[in-house]
């Protein structure tokens, strides 16, 4: 079952935490976007619940948007409000957290917005093919973006 963004923002916020790595506001965004994208791609299943938006800079989840626009390009110092009734990930979904947070970490905001910025991404495909400024990149979109990621990254191996 999906869960809120504002969750596994936190369990990215808790780990910057635990490792000492800043996250700011736009690595953040990034960080459940390829979360998302991994999550769909091996698990079948979103991650999150709330859509993510093909914003003019990158694929932006307007929730965590508004939760931390204050921190502008600064690190984040606190987690996200949430209804404490809402669900934890289970096991095999801080695994794969866990594992997008070693793969990507060390990576900078910068860095992490070209990788989801890519000619053919699903936000490229997305802002393209759309009449609105700020259209949903639809699932099956994001999960044949990361297939292709798996692909390349496989062929690279």
């Amino acid at each position: 079952m999906p869960l809120d963004a504002k969750i596994v923002a936190n369990e990215f916020l808790e780990r910057g935490q635990g490792d000492l790595v800043s996250i700011q506001p736009m690595k953040l965004q990034k960080l459940l976007y390829l979360a998302h994208g991994w999550h769909l791609l091996f698990l079948n299943d979103p991650l999150i619940a709330q859509p993510i938006e093909a914003w003019k800079y990158g694929p932006v989840i307007p929730s965590i948007y508004r939760q931390f626009k204050d921190f502008k390009g600064d690190p984040i110092t606190r987690f996200a409000l949430v209804d404490p009734t809402f669900l934890k990930p289970g096991a095999v979904q801080s695994a794969l957290i866990d594992s997008v947070w070693e793969t990507y970490k060390d990576k900078s905001g910068i860095y992490l917005s070209m990788l989801t910025h890519e000619a053919g991404s699903a936000w490229d495909i997305a802002r393209r093919e759309s009449k609105w400024y700020s259209p949903v990149i639809p699932n099956e979109l994001i999960r044949e973006e990361f297939a292709k990621r798996k692909i390349a990254s496989e062929a690279n191996a």
